[in-house]
């Protein structure tokens, strides 16, 4: 059998509810309900059982089924048949299902339902038999399904012989003819005729009955089948009887004689055992319709009623208990969502969570229709209004999926009929512009987005650039500011050009500052970056360019006459006056005096900061927080005595997160962990301000362990050969052989190579740099390139006239380039600091020795333990609380904020009481959590995804976050006093009155208008109150006057003080009720923590930087760490109470408990070595007789390749500086070549 079918599935749920409904007698031409997808909605009729289908009601064949344990999950090789007959319509059926070489069958935690794809190729079809094929999708299971149906075994004509009354009174006449003296007999009734029969087979089925032969002249058997059987012999004979003549001569019938059957799984219906089993059922369900139909009694009821056969179907699939969607509101589905149930291969009852995964599995499995599949859960979200399904929805709408309706709603926006929908692009181009010539900016935003989403479908870039208004050049960027803005324009009258835009409108504000991004990154400003990214000039530090510019030098400083120089000063200091006038020609002057100023901080007692490959800054942030932690870097730096051995130990049996960790990860593991180790050495070793993370450090952070084999593949591989097994867990311990030194210590130089181009994870055709995405798709931009290398240090020990070795390019294997394709997907598809945190927690505990297993198989090591965190959950059950069962985690994610609160008042919502279940019977089941045991390090994570339904599109929830400096847990834990739950208890109830007040509150007070309620219906009835006054004017002009109730006016002016009075109340109530909770627990101050690290993010869902704030507890100082610059941080304030888009919004608090605060959080680990100072040489002068920077590589370029500029004179040396810190000298263009 296939092991790969293809096509979209249907849950397990789903198939058995098409089986029991579907009819294999009466099918439509061309339609099978069983095994067919309806068309998508509006193409066509849904599929529906044909109108005369049995409604079948199945009764198990236990002698022929092999049902799972009730306590016992299935392994590879398990095999189970359900063998099922219907009692109306007598048709057999075979569930059958073969664990063939499944590792993990569903369900499982991944996959919470067996997912089946049909496989065509296996399907039979005869006179009397079916059999149709399914296989599960998960890639753990692949569990083969068939169903087989089979005819049922006595034929109409056969019935008819056995239970015709005329037939039945001939054989009695007959009987009597052949013997008139005989007594006793009598006319046989249809029903006593079956059951005769079924007792003659009953007997022959039953070992224990040895009389295998009766008399051919038994007056029952003769009544019921003929003289001596005659008329019925064709049926007995068929049935396996058998007619003879005894030893005396007398004629004898011999009852069946059905062998053993050995293998029930195997057995196909043909074996006569199975004969004579499903006719003794057939002959049962034929005697009870009789006897309901003539009034006539059953025999056969006494021995039991027909128990339904749906409870053994669902459990040979393992659909029992699956979860169940409850809701209070309405019964279930309506009948225009069921088809779009029925597309994702789902039920109506489906809890959101299996909704979510029979999405993810047809999306998976038939990619084709993944638009209509997206509309489907949209449809069936639009219905329930569930969170977990905008979530979803929200998430995918991030990503820039786009589905069916989603686009047929784009066309309509711009008003393209359905026959233009195939258009061509510039067709659809023409149409957009037309439609958007009158329209008002919120009007053409739509618009805009709609030519967007239909891009996307299209996958136009020309469509999707016109839709963004994208600006990709440095005259585009200009263009789009207008105003006189040119080439030739200052800095300062662009940066009043931009605010003057930006204050145009909101829609502006975005394109503003990505205009004057490409205008920064061409002129290498750092006056406009700084503008861009703190929305004022400050201070800041002019580079060579910039100053070049500023004064009206052309060229390139490499050009100018140092004689020249000083006399271009007093020019500019004549003609343009000014404090930039003085910054450029400061500039200037530290250049001629051999470079920029040094470090404002001794590197002893300052840690690095960490260049960005592009997009990595949440990358750059947790390195710094990892480091920052004392354990966890001595558990990086003395890696070898904590890595798992597979020699010694073999494959893990424990489990890191739901992954079952085999020897590829571990290995992958343990490379990943030795990058990092080296990283970390450098950061401690590192004699400048900065280092930048190897490349192999980024790739193998956002490659899957079994693409590593990827990166080291032969230059003449093939496009499209893949890696084995054996090729992987080789490939896992090589380093990436690409790129030119980069600064390191001197004995570590011959173990690593440099970083390489930006272009090898990022890039594009402009260059251009953008911040990271909180959670998008889109294309990312190139990285800034490499760090200058130090090859100062080896240049005196060559002679001074060796000629420089020209570069030798290196072709690239299309594997390494797939590789390496794979890590820039990974590295865009990164949602948030948070996911990348868990992946690298997980990729470094993958290859840990355990020092011990939680409950569930979880590993325990020393990097989870820094972490983690016992909560308990106790579940109340009317008045009591339930047993407590305890959960293991290593961070706690709070609810998306909805309003400013601070960080108690997020934490609350966590531990409070929540409704977990409805139950139809009881109502809702509600539950608390409670922290059991406290980690040294306490993570939170607040998620900031927000789903707009009017737009149908995410955005980010910049609500602000309060944090406290100082954090007491007591409140959450149950056991830290003894009155501690009883007052969460009075919280319960004060927060749950709370939300009902703020309810109301918002309901009265917010309105479209910039009005409250009250004031509102006031303006209203003033309105009406004037209207009276216009009645004489329309009387002149011929008008009928406007007839209003008079009373109306007071009736509304009492309405509206009724509002507020109601208004006023619920204010004081609120205020009441706040003060309550947070005086609760002033005197719970026992478990204190700290505030150690604060995540920032600045942007919205479609763009942004992060960046982390890191407390030295022993210094006393708060720093920022901004990827390459790394600054004392005062304003704590800022941290605490972030509130402007400035300021950002903290994605992830972490806190220390107070006691260990100076153990774990240590950022300062500094032991610089010095770099050699090189011998100073008149061949180390460049042409123009300026000393190069020390350190600096020889720049070997082709003969016709343009001058490069010195990258030390263009990256900048300021604070509050984005991730595009050195992203604009011309290499970043040059794609990377291997020496």
């Amino acid at each position: 059998m296939p092991s790969i079918p293809s096509g979209p599935g249907k849950t397990a749920p789903k198939l058995v509810q098409d089986f029991l409904l579907f009819d294999p007698l009466r099918t439509a031409q061309g339609q099978n309900y069983l095994t067919d997808f309806s068309p998508t909605v509006g193409d066509g009729p849904q599929l529906a059982p044909v109108i005369g289908s049995c409604k079948h009601e199945y009764r198990t064949k236990h002698e022929q089924s092999v049902l799972p344990p009730l306590d016992l999950r299935p392994d590879g090789g398990s095999e189970y048949k359900c063998a099922v007959i219907c009692k109306k319509c007598r048709i057999h059926a075979d569930v059958h299902i073969h664990f063939a070489s499944a590792s993990n069958p569903c369900p499982n935690h991944d996959y919470p339902l067996h997912h089946f794809q049909r496989v065509h190729a296996e399907d039979y079809q005869s006179t009397n038999r079916l059999s149709y094929v399914w296989q599960c999708s998960g890639p753990a299971c692949g569990a083969q399904l068939r169903i087989t149906f089979r005819m049922p075994r006595i034929s109409p004509q056969q019935k008819v012989m056995l239970t015709d009354t005329e037939l039945l009174k001939r054989r009695y006449e007959a009987v009597m003819k052949e013997d008139t003296n005989r007594d006793n007999v009598r006319r046989a009734t249809p029903v006593e005729s079956l059951t005769r029969l079924r007792k003659y087979i009953k007997d022959s089925l039953d070992p224990k009955h040895t009389r295998r032969t009766f008399s051919a002249y038994n007056k029952r058997f003769m009544e019921a089948f003929g003289v001596y059987g005659r008329d019925c012999a064709d049926i007995l004979n068929e049935l396996g009887f058998r007619h003879g003549v005894d030893d005396e001569g007398s004629e004898i019938w011999t009852l069946p004689q059905p062998g053993v059957l050995d293998d029930r799984l195997r057995a196909d219906g043909t074996h006569l055992r199975e004969l004579l089993e499903d006719v003794e059922l057939e002959l049962e369900v034929l005697m009870a319709k009789l006897a309901h139909e003539t009034g006539a009694v059953n025999p056969a009821a006494a021995e039991g009623g027909w128990t339904s056969a749906d409870k053994d179907i669902e459990r040979t699939l393992a659909v029992q208990g699956y979860a169940r969607h409850s809701s209070l509101r309405r019964v279930g589905a309506s009948n225009e969502e069921l088809p779009y149930f029925s597309a994702l291969g789902a039920l109506p009852d489906f809890a959101d969570s299996l909704l979510v995964f029979s999405f993810d599995r047809q999306v998976l499995c038939d990619p084709e229709k993944r638009a209509y599949y997206f509309e489907c859960l949209q449809t069936i979200t639009d219905g329930r209004n569930t969170e977990q399904l905008q979530m979803k929805v929200a998430t995918l709408n991030s990503q820039g999926e786009i589905s069916r309706r989603d686009l047929s709603a784009a066309f309509r926006t711009l008003n393209i009929p359905v026959s233009e929908h195939q258009a061509s692009d510039e067709r659809i181009l023409n149409l957009f512009h037309v439609r958007i010539l009158d329209l008002g900016s919120q009007a053409e935003a739509e618009a805009r987005q709609a030519l967007y989403k239909i891009g996307v479908a299209r996958n136009s870039q020309q469509l999707i650039g016109t839709a963004q208004r994208a600006m990709e050049t440095y005259e585009e960027a200009l263009g789009w500011l207008g105003n006189g803005a040119e080439k030739t324009t200052d800095d300062e009258f662009l940066i009043s050009i931009a605010s003057i835009k930006k204050n145009e409108g909101k829609e502006n504000e975005e394109l503003t500052m990505k205009a004057i991004s490409i205008i920064a990154r061409e002129r290498k400003s750092d006056m406009l970056n700084n503008w861009v990214v703190s929305g004022e000039v400050g201070e800041y530090q002019m580079s060579v360019d910039e100053a070049l510019r500023h004064l009206g030098i052309d060229g390139k400083f490499e050009e100018c006459d140092p004689e020249i120089l000083p006399l271009l000063f007093d020019t500019a200091r004549s003609d343009k006056p000014g404090e930039n006038t003085e910054k450029a020609i400061a500039t200037l002057q530290q250049a001629m005096a051999g470079g920029p100023p040094k470090p404002s901080h001794s590197l002893d007692t300052w840690p690095v900061g960490l260049i960005s490959h592009g997009n990595t800054c949440y990358l750059n942030s947790l390195l710094q927080y990892y480091f920052s932690m004392a354990p966890f870097r001595e558990h990086i730096l003395n890696y070898d005595e904590h890595k798992y051995d597979i020699a010694k130990y073999g494959e893990k049996k424990q489990r890191v997160g739901y992954v079952f960790v085999d020897t590829v990860q571990i290995k992958g593991s343990h490379v990943f962990a030795e990058d990092l180790k080296h990283l970390f050495e450098r950061m401690i070793k590192e004699p400048s301000i900065s280092v930048k993370p190897e490349q192999d450090l980024v790739c193998r952070a956002f490659l899957e362990l079994k693409d590593y084999a990827l990166l080291t593949a032969d230059q003449d591989e093939e496009e499209g050969d893949g890696a084995s097994h054996r090729d992987v867990e080789a490939a896992v311990e090589q380093k990436i052989p690409d790129g030119p030194a980069v600064p390191a210590p001197a004995d570590e130089q011959s173990r690593h190579q440099s970083d390489a181009s930006s272009t090898t994870l990022q890039a594009s055709v402009n260059g251009e740099d953008t911040d990271v995405s909180m959670q998008s798709n889109e294309q990312r931009p190139p990285t800034p390139p490499a760090s200058p290398g130090t090859e100062a240090a080896d240049k005196k020990q060559q002679p001074a006239a060796a000629p420089p070795l020209p570069p030798r390019k290196r072709k690239q294997s299309s594997a390494r380039e797939k590789a390496l394709a794979l890590a820039q997907e990974k590295a865009r598809q990164q949602q948030d600091v948070t996911e990348v945190h868990d992946a690298i927690m997980d990729r470094l505990r993958f290859g840990l020795m355990p020092l011990g297993e939680e409950e569930g198989g979880e590993q325990e090591d020393a990097l989870r333990n820094l972490f983690r965190i016992t909560i308990s959950e106790t579940r109340v059950k009317g008045e009591l609380d339930e047993k407590p069962r305890n959960q293991f985690t290593t961070a706690i994610q709070v609810d998306v904020p909805s309003e400013p609160m601070d960080i108690y008042s997020a934490l609350d919502s966590f531990f409070d009481l929540q409704t977990f279940e409805i139950d139809p019977k009881t109502g809702p089941r509600t539950a608390f959590k409670s922290i059991v045991s406290p980690p040294p390090v306490l993570q939170i994570s607040i998620p900031r995804i927000g789903f707009d339904s009017v737009k149908g599109e995410s955005h980010k929830i910049e609500q602000s976050v309060k944090l406290e400096d100082e954090l007491y847990l007591d409140r959450y834990i149950d056991n830290s006093g003894v009155d501690i739950l009883p007052k969460r208890k009075a919280c319960f109830g004060w927060r749950k009155q709370l939300r009902t007040l703020k309810k109301e509150q918002k309901a009265l007070s917010q309105s479209e208008m910039e009005l409250d309620g009250p004031a509102a219906v006031t303006e209203t009835a003033n309105y009406i109150n004037n209207l009276n006054g216009i009645d004489s004017e329309l009387e002149e002009v011929g008008l009928d006057g406007l007839e209003v109730d008079s009373e109306l006016p007071g009736i509304l002016q009492q309405d509206a003080a009724q509002q507020a009075e109601r208004l006023a109340v619920l204010e004081r109530e609120i205020a009441q009720l706040e003060t309550q909770l947070q005086n609760q627990f002033t005197d719970a101050k026992r478990v204190k923590y700290r505030l150690a690290s604060v995540f920032f993010h600045r942007g919205t869902v479609g763009h942004g930087h992060y960046w982390v704030y890191i407390h030295d507890f022993e210094n006393d100082m708060w720093r920022k760490y901004n990827d390459d610059q790394v600054e004392q941080f005062t304003d704590i304030k800022e941290i605490l109470e972030a509130h402007t888009w400035a300021h950002g919004t903290p994605m992830y608090a972490v806190y220390v408990q107070d006691d260990k605060k100076t153990e774990i959080i240590k950022p300062v680990c500094r032991a610089p070595e010095q770099l050699p100072t090189p011998a100073y040489s008149s061949n180390e002068q460049g042409s123009n007789g300026w000393v190069d920077d020390v350190g600096n590589d020889v720049d070997m370029k082709d003969a016709n390749e343009s001058d490069i500029a010195n990258p030390r004179t263009t990256m900048k040396q300021s604070s509050g500086v984005p991730e595009s810190t050195a992203g604009w000298d011309t290499p970043r263009h040059v794609p990377p070549t291997a020496w």
